[in-house]
Order: structure tokens, then C-alpha cells, then sequence
């Protein structure tokens, strides 16, 4: 009986990888011709290393029309702006962001507490100092609607909501979490506390937060999943 079950699940998955070919695509280490792939899981694409066809793109509208013309997965037939993940690269610039400074000795899955904010750039993006030196910091797993190069759609909202929390904060708390200390344009990579909240969540809540940046596994992923549930249920933000 029991080889009898396991011959049985063996089929079954073979039916499906040959039904769902293109999923194999989600995997991270294949790329497509712009630099990205589509996220299994809810059918987002991720754009990790663009090339230069995805370079030629300025706004995330024509982004997805290229997306659309040259990638072969079936998830590129209900995509539109809001299931991009840009992974922090800037549309239009064509170049990754400059590091404010040198790495320094910040280490992974650990909590800082001397921080105070340099600059806030926008909804999930600021300058902070910890010891001293500032670093530019992209907030762990969020990605909100541009309000810099790009003028988005509740952009403005999310970056006010997020300057507003972190100007007023008595106490800021950066935590370093996953497997990168930094991402591919040396921005830190961190969940931020502020006065005791988790920012990401607060903000997610908000209904200012468009999708997700996912690295990997994170130690409050499920706490902004369900936040994006609830900003989706009540209707909050981007959501009315």
C-alpha cells in the first residue's frame, strides 16, 4: 500500500510540472532577458539584475509592457504595476543608487539601538546613523509607491507617513534579519522599530504599502502578510 501511495504522488507531481512548465521559471537562479523572474507563490515579478532591455523602460507601465512581450510565463497575462518587485533599482536612471558611505561593521540578525535619523528619503527608504556613520537603510520586505524620481499614487502619502513616525520618534531600533546585511546597491537591510512598533507593519497596515521586496525568509514576514490582509479588508489607503 504504501508503494502503491508513493507511485501515486510521484505521477502526480510529474502531471504537474509538465501542466505548470513555466513555474520553473520563479526559480531565483533563473533569469529572464530583462534580469527578473515571476514569483511562484502570488505571481509577482521580481526584478533582481536588470539587463539592458530593461533599462530601456522609464516608467513601471512600460516596464510591464516589455515583461509582457518577452517573458514566457503565464503569470505575465494578469501583471500589471502593482506585482512589481524593483528590488530597489530606480526606473529611468538606468544605475543603482549611491552607497552614502563604506560598509561598516554591521552584522546580520542583530538589533541596533544607537540610531538616529539623518534623512528620510521616502516610504521605505532613510538615512540613519548607528555609531556615528550613516547608512542608507531600505526597509526590510516593504516596497512603497515612488515619491523621488517617480511620482506614484499614494507615493507622497507613504513617504509622509513614514518621515511623520520616524521625525517624531523618540527611540529608532534598525534589526538586521535574513541571510544579506545589505542589498545588491549596498543599502542596509533592516526592520525598523520606532518606539517600540514595528514600522513595516504600521505602515503596511496603512494601506500605503504596494507589494513585497522577498529576499528570503524573515523573522516578521507573516506579522506584514496579515497587515496587508487587514489594510486590503478595511479598505485602508491604496485599497479604498
Amino acid at each position: 500500500m504504501k508503494k502503491l501511495t508513493l507511485s501515486l504522488i510521484i505521477i502526480t507531481s510529474l502531471l504537474l510540472l509538465s501542466i505548470f512548465p513555466e513555474q520553473t521559471e520563479a526559480h531565483r537562479g533563473r533569469l529572464d532577458k530583462l534580469g527578473g523572474h515571476f514569483r511562484t507563490a502570488d505571481c509577482v515579478y521580481e526584478l533582481h539584475k536588470p539587463t539592458s532591455l530593461a533599462k530601456k523602460a522609464k516608467t513601471k507601465s512600460e516596464l510591464v509592457s516589455l515583461i509582457k512581450k518577452y517573458s514566457s510565463n503565464k503569470c505575465k497575462n494578469t501583471l500589471t504595476t502593482s506585482k512589481l518587485s524593483l528590488e530597489g533599482y530606480k526606473l529611468g536612471t538606468g544605475t543603482a543608487p549611491k552607497t552614502v558611505v563604506p560598509k561598516g561593521k554591521i552584522v546580520i540578525n542583530k538589533k541596533y539601538t544607537d540610531v538616529k535619523l539623518d534623512k528620510c528619503v521616502d516610504g521605505d527608504t532613510a538615512n540613519f546613523k548607528i555609531n556615528g556613520k550613516v547608512y542608507k537603510t531600505r526597509f526590510l520586505f516593504i516596497d512603497t509607491p515612488e515619491s523621488t524620481i517617480q511620482k506614484e499614487a499614494f507615493g507622497k502619502e507613504a513617504a509622509s507617513y513614514t518621515c511623520s513616525k520616524l521625525k517624531k520618534a523618540k527611540k529608532i531600533v534598525l534589526e538586521t534579519d535574513g541571510k544579506d546585511v545589505y542589498d545588491k546597491y549596498d543599502r542596509l537591510l533592516a526592520w525598523v522599530w520606532i518606539d517600540g512598533k514595528l514600522h513595516q507593519e504600521m505602515i503596511t497596515k496603512a494601506g500605503l504599502v504596494e507589494g513585497f521586496y522577498d529576499y528570503g525568509t524573515y523573522k516578521y514576514e507573516s506579522k506584514i502578510r496579515s497587515a496587508m490582509s487587514y489594510a486590503k479588508k478595511n479598505n485602508k489607503g491604496m485599497y479604498k
